[in-house]
């Protein structure tokens, strides 16, 4: 996943690089962020997120969570690993769809999370959606967090929203980038 990072920044890009689809900055706060029209993207194998993002909240850290095709039912699943300092956490759902970490308003100011989401195969109608994600924050709760998860449904992904449980900040940025 890392060398997929650099490889996108590289100039000229080389075959399979990534290439930036839309971007949105928040210039204030919003419930969340959506993409529609990902079947537009169907010349894609995958597609990932990156995104900076803060919680309009008073605790220091914060989930991401997301919604495919706007199924907000319990057809998600995820395996998690939780770093923070020097314990190491997993945990596992078959109901939840987290995406990743984010920062609190509790954290020091003008801090953000961030991370990044790759969404696997998110066109294929033959198996259910995939998605990897590495993400991090800082505060009281500082940890990095990588997570597996699946949308348990085969039909192709036309939509993805991305919220949390409060309100994301004006300067939150999310960015949807495809790979072939």
């Amino acid at each position: 996943m890392l060398l997929g990072i650099l490889n996108s920044q590289a100039a000229g890009g080389a075959a399979g690089a990534y290439d930036l689809l839309e971007t949105t900055t928040l210039a204030t706060s919003a419930s969340s962020v959506t993409f529609s029209g990902l079947g537009s993207y169907s010349d894609y194998a995958h597609l990932q997120v990156r995104y900076t993002m803060r919680l309009d909240s008073a605790f220091d850290g914060g989930t991401l969570l997301y919604r495919l095709n706007s199924d907000s039912g319990s057809n998600y699943a995820r395996h998690q690993l939780i770093g923070s300092g020097s314990s190491v956490l997993s945990q596992a759902s078959t109901t939840f769809n987290q995406a990743g970490y984010g920062i609190g308003g509790g954290a020091p100011a003008n801090i953000f999370g961030t991370g990044v989401i790759d969404f696997l195969d998110f066109s294929s109608t033959a198996k259910n959606t995939t998605l990897r994600s590495l993400s991090g924050r800082v505060g009281a709760a500082d940890s990095i967090l990588l997570t597996s998860s699946l949308w348990n449904n085969t039909a192709a992904v036309t939509s993805l929203e991305l919220y949390a449980s409060n309100d994301l900040v004006s300067g939150c940025r999310f960015s949807l980038y495809g790979l072939k």
